[in-house]
Order: C-alpha cells, then structure tokens, then sequence
C-alpha cells in the first residue's frame, strides 16, 4: 500500500489549486471578451424575447465592427468601460452580486433603432429615422413619446435603442442614448426553451 506523506498532499493541494485558478482566469478572459450567457430578466422585449429566456452573447464581433440598426446589444446603462481591465472588474462584480444575491439593475438588453449620423423621430407614435418611416413589424404596443425632445441626432460613438414592448420598456426615449463603450455584445442566439432554440432577429 502506498505511503501519503505530508509533502505529497501539499503538493496535491498546489497542483490543484493551480488548476482551478488557470481555469477561472480563462473562464474569466472568454467570459469578458469573447461570449457570454444570458437571462432575460423582464418583458421589454417581447414579442422577441420573454422573460426567463436563456441567450448567447456574443462579445467579440464589437472589437472589429460597429452595432448595426436591428442588433440586439447588452449593455450597462451609466457605466463606461474603457478596456480590458474595466470588463474584467465588471465581471467580478457580478460574480460577487451573484454569490450575494444581488441582480444587476443596470444591464438591460435593446434593439438598435439608430447609429451615428441617424435622425431620430417619433410622431404620432411612429418612429422615423432620417425622415423614413420604420416599419417595425417586431413591435407590440404603442411607441409613445417620452422625456427625450425629437428630433435626435445621434452622435459619434452612441446609439438610440429602444425595447420591442414600447409601452413598457426603459429606453433611450428615457435616458437618451447609449455609449459605444457600455455595450457588452450582441445577443445573436436563444438556447432556451428549447422549443425555441434559433437566431434572434
């Protein structure tokens, strides 16, 4: 029978500390920079997506491309990240919120209605972009009018986005436009339900 001393099983404990650490690190980098797994919290998106929802995030086609009208960005209203270190922090945080049962109020999830250079504008609850009226047929409710003045111009760097449930959703009518650099990807893929698994459009 072998013999376990003291050294064997500190150094079994080193080695396994060492690979559960090189583990969270890399779960950590893809987490930050390449994808992420999501639940749809609240109902400002149907009839796109539902509460309870389970989506794929992706957070790498940002670092070589702009959103486009349509996507469906994640981002944290109020919060700037300026680069790697600053995801990595946000990523921690929400670990910590998780182990404490805090949600995060501040990640919402929106359709891009526009870019830089776009005009904004909402008349008799219609949306116009660049004098165009959209035809949304993702939208259910009303568009009504909120604290923002039309028209908006967006500028460099942002986005005006707004929920598919516009008579419930917290949007850029609300608190105006979006950072580029608080958008932590694009929502491209729904794994649950099942019954529902596909792309998101």
């Amino acid at each position: 029978m072998k013999k376990i001393n003291g050294k064997t099983i500190i150094r079994e404990v080193l080695e396994w500390s060492l690979y559960l650490t090189v583990s969270f690190v890399i779960v950590l980098f893809l987490n930050t920079e390449v994808y992420a797994l999501t639940e749809v919290k609240q109902w400002s998106m149907e009839n796109t997506l539902f509460e309870g929802e389970r989506l794929y995030i992706d957070k790498i086609s940002y670092h070589f491309s702009e959103p486009q009208f349509g996507d469906i960005v994640v981002f944290l209203q109020g919060e700037i990240n300026e680069g790697f270190n600053d995801r990595i922090i946000t990523a921690l945080e929400d670990i910590k919120m998780k182990f404490q049962g805090e949600p995060r109020r501040n990640r919402f999830i929106k359709r891009v209605i526009g870019v830089p250079g776009d005009k904004i504008d909402i008349q008799d609850e219609k949306v116009y972009v660049n004098d165009k009226l959209l035809e949304e047929t993702y939208v259910k409710g009303n568009t009504i009018n909120s604290t923002v003045e039309y028209p908006v111009i967006v500028p460099e760097g942002q986005l005006f986005v707004m929920g598919d449930n516009r008579e419930h959703s917290n949007d850029s009518r609300a608190f105006g436009l979006v950072d580029y650099k608080s958008i932590e990807g694009k929502a491209i893929f729904r794994f649950w339900p099942i019954n529902k698994l596909g792309d998101i459009k």
